[in-house]
């Protein structure tokens, strides 16, 4: 209690630095503490499943392809299969049938939701709280909810018993509604289904497997590691293999489709990137803080020189030093706490950074700064005290020496790390805006996208019934959209189909002699092609001779090059085995004829190459669910009331969802821009912290020298000429700092971009224009400080006591 109460006592002394350093590591923390928080979420997610180590996502692996999540499927009943599943080091295991946007109907208003059809293992595997009723699924039609939907749907109503109304018919009864679990999850669903409700569900599951305690997930692999002929996989070599849960998050290598995006990855580069930014920021801080303090203690030279004196100890000093630095720590974490919840919202929305709660870690983390800080900020000034004799340090308030190195040398650092994060977040700008800004190579202007089509994902082809149903209600909902749409002036054009906002080339296609190559194969009728204006450079479109069923391709530029086709009509495409599925004999598969060569056009994230197509003719209307149209220009507001009200003609009162597709391309870069915005605000905040230390630092050095600036006045020196006195050793300083930090800046963005095929030039005026800002703010805090110390009046000065 003595030692914090002669820390306040000292440390009030000097009140203007002692705020200062306070303010510029509390702004330092904060954003430390933000990023930490958000990695730890990051590389915690799924930590709230028991047994982790031992919990694995089965995936499939084939020849040529990439591997994707998959279930052990057995369908042609194989006399030699060996079924991993089977294992006696598997201990229990679940299957999901997943269904994105699907729907249901409560009290005759429809909604879109993601269902996985599962059992009662998968919450013992997967535990998600449960805070109403029981997550068993007891009967066939119990459903468990999450939270989040039960509030959409029910509002502040029980939920409990509620009846629910699946687009295939079946009532479904709410058994359970689940809570948000302590970590993030990499699930994305709304609703769990009994996989009992129906005796087949016409699709292929995704399997989630627990070993034992005793087994090693890379033995178990290599068990199973001998790749096989598999009929369902028309004959291509296979082998299943197990992907540790805690592994699937940050495994980009992965195929995703569509439908997997129930499953939720995450951006191992980007959290990387936030880590080091996040480093480099508590850098500034502490190397602002260090310097800060030293001013103090240098001002307390003469206290510590009489403690030696009179026989303080080591830990004497120290302890003080310590408790120091242990109290100013403790108000900047305060503030960096108070910080960030005042701005709690402002951050989760600009920054995209939804945190769950996570009490322990956040104590912990708060207990580690307030232990390992004051160490760290204390343990130069202790050795510089604690060595020096005490006459150096009776006497060091008016000397430079190894003091004035040190503190250029920890202002220089600050700055070399302020100039680095300047051009490497402008860099950032640059990058994001040559991204959005690209030529796709495909007209994608007013093109709104929207799903027409509210029917069940799933239907039973062997229930002739159900199926006629179906096929009557389609057909029913085409005349009318067909008549509505064709009818409307609001639309140019308009046509059936997903849009490909990002495709993989999954499918390897050989050319005679050649290599095979994995290529994207896409469904595009004509009409389609003309919506969105696909450029032709050979050959031909679709025309009135092209059918559903037919072995031709349009391939783009890339693919032509990959496969060094010089001329098509003499090349054909072989794919592994038939692409569509027909009656009768299946393994005829002869190779596919080129029929044109389309400009390239970029479908994903510009930081992957360009991707191999090879375009499958597509009936009119052989994809339903989503709709695409070219608005007339100017009739937007106009057009989204009239499907909404086609929308509401169809199906009444349910969701209705769209989306311009100039805005879903710009989504694909929702994470770079989040990733920018949170890296240009630290680097804003690195310029105002190191400018606290500049303005303390370049306070306590001009004020060692006002009695020779008032003897320079007194003998005719103007203010240009104090100026130049004065703001010369800092010009230098800013000058070697950005000297050296253009070249790690440039070697820093050069590696980040060695994973992009599509970068934006690396231009002079990044450099430029990151010395402007930075050296303009510091030297106006400079100016001021020796404007301020030329307007006193040597006399007074001169007439002070030394």
């Amino acid at each position: 209690m003595k030692l914090l109460k002669t820390a306040f006592r000292s440390l009030g002394k000097f009140r203007l630095y002692t705020v200062v350093n306070i303010i510029g590591l509390a702004v330092s923390l904060a954003c430390v503490i933000l990023i930490a928080r958000y990695v730890h979420q990051e590389t915690t997610v799924n930590h709230f499943a028991k047994d982790l180590e031992r919990v694995c996502m089965m995936t499939i692996e084939q020849d040529n392809r990439p591997t994707r999540l998959s279930g052990v499927t057995d369908i042609n009943r194989q006399k030699d299969f060996i079924n991993p599943l089977e294992d006696p080091a598997v201990e229990k295991f679940t299957s999901i049938i997943s269904f994105i946007d699907d729907q249901i109907s409560v009290a005759d208003h429809q909604y879109n939701v993601n269902i996985f059809v599962t059992d009662s293992v998968f919450l013992q595997m997967i535990p998600y709280p449960i805070i109403l009723g029981h997550g068993s699924m007891l009967a066939p039609e119990d459903v468990v909810i999450t939270s989040r939907l039960a509030k959409k749907i029910f509002g502040n109503t029980n939920p409990i018993g509620q009846k629910i109304k699946y687009a295939s018919g079946d009532i479904l009864n709410v058994a359970g509604v689940l809570g948000i679990p302590k970590t993030k999850s990499s699930f994305n669903f709304d609703i769990l289904v009994n996989d009992n409700l129906r005796k087949s569900w016409m699709r292929l599951p995704y399997q989630i497997v627990k070993l034992h305690d005793e087994v090693d997930i890379t033995d178990f692999n290599k068990k199973y590691g001998e790749f096989r002929s598999l009929p369902e996989y028309h004959g291509s070599l296979t082998r299943y293999q197990l992907l540790p849960l805690r592994d699937y998050y940050f495994d980009n290598s992965l195929f995703m489709s569509r439908a997997e995006g129930m499953f939720l990855q995450g951006n191992r580069t980007n959290v990387v990137v936030l880590s080091i930014v996040a480093l480099l920021i508590l850098l500034v801080g502490l190397f602002n803080y260090i310097n800060i303090y030293t001013v103090i203690t240098l001002r307390r030279g003469r206290e510590f020189g009489i403690k030696k004196v009179y026989g303080a100890k080591g830990w004497q000093i120290f302890g003080q030093i310590y408790f120091e630095n242990l109290s100013m720590t403790a108000i900047a974490i305060f503030l960096a706490w108070f910080v960030l919840e005042i701005f709690r919202s402002l951050f989760s929305e600009q920054f995209a950074l939804t945190l769950h709660p996570n009490f322990t870690f956040d104590i912990l983390l708060s207990f580690i700064l307030l232990l390992i800080l004051p160490i760290i900020t204390g343990i130069y000034p202790f050795f510089r005290y604690h060595y020096a004799s005490p006459i150096t340090s009776l006497r060091s308030v008016n000397v430079g020496g190894v003091s004035l190195i040190s503190r250029s040398a920890f202002l220089f650092l600050q700055y070399v790390i302020t100039f680095c994060l300047i051009i490497i977040s402008i860099f950032f700008m640059k990058q994001l805006r040559f991204m959005l800004q690209a030529d796709l190579g495909y007209d994608i202007e007013n093109v709104v996208v929207c799903k027409i089509f509210h029917q069940s994902n799933y239907y039973n082809v062997n229930d002739e019934e159900e199926y006629r149903k179906r096929e009557s209600r389609h057909r029913e909902i085409t005349e009318i959209i067909e008549r509505k749409m064709n009818a409307s002036p609001l639309f140019t054009q308009w046509s059936y189909g997903d849009p490909l906002y990002s495709i993989e080339a999954s499918l390897p296609l050989t050319v005679e002699g050649g290599e095979a190559h994995n290529v994207a194969v896409i469904y595009r009728s004509r009409k389609q092609m003309d919506l969105f204006n696909y450029q032709l450079l050979e050959g031909r479109l679709w025309d009135t001779t092209d059918i559903a069923v037919q072995y031709r391709f349009i391939i783009n530029e890339t693919a032509k090059k990959i496969f060094n086709i010089e001329d098509i009509h003499t090349a054909y495409l072989q794919p592994e085995h038939r692409l569509w599925y027909a009656r009768g004999d299946m393994s005829i598969n002869p190779a596919y004829e080129i029929v044109g060569v389309v400009k390239d056009f970029n479908t994903g994230h510009l930081s992957k190459p360009t991707t191999p197509i090879a375009i499958m003719y597509e009936d009119e209307y052989m994809q339903r669910e989503t709709m695409m149209a070219k608005i007339v220009s100017g009739k937007r507001s106009e057009s989204i009331d009239f499907l909404k009200e086609l929308n509401k003609e169809l199906y009444g009162e349910a969701d209705f969802e769209y989306a311009f597709m100039e805005d879903e391309i710009a989504a694909l870069y929702d994470e770079d821009k989040r990733i920018s915005r949170i890296y240009n605000t630290f680097a804003v905040i690195a310029i105002l912290v190191s400018c606290l230390g500049l303005f303390a630092l370049s306070l306590f050095d001009i004020r060692q020298r006002y009695r020779e600036i008032a003897l320079r006045k007194v003998n005719g020196a103007t203010t240009k000429d104090v100026l130049h006195l004065l703001l010369k050793k800092y010009i230098w300083l800013l000058a070697g700092t950005f000297v050296v930090a253009v070249p790690v800046s440039y070697l820093f963005i050069n590696k980040y971009l060695e994973g992009f095929a599509h970068k934006a030039p690396v231009s002079w005026w990044l450099f430029a224009v990151s010395a402007v800002v930075v050296a303009g703010v510091s030297l106006l805090t400079l100016v001021w400080q020796v404007k301020k110390a030329v307007r006193i009046d040597p006399a007074r000065v001169l007439s002070m006591d030394n």
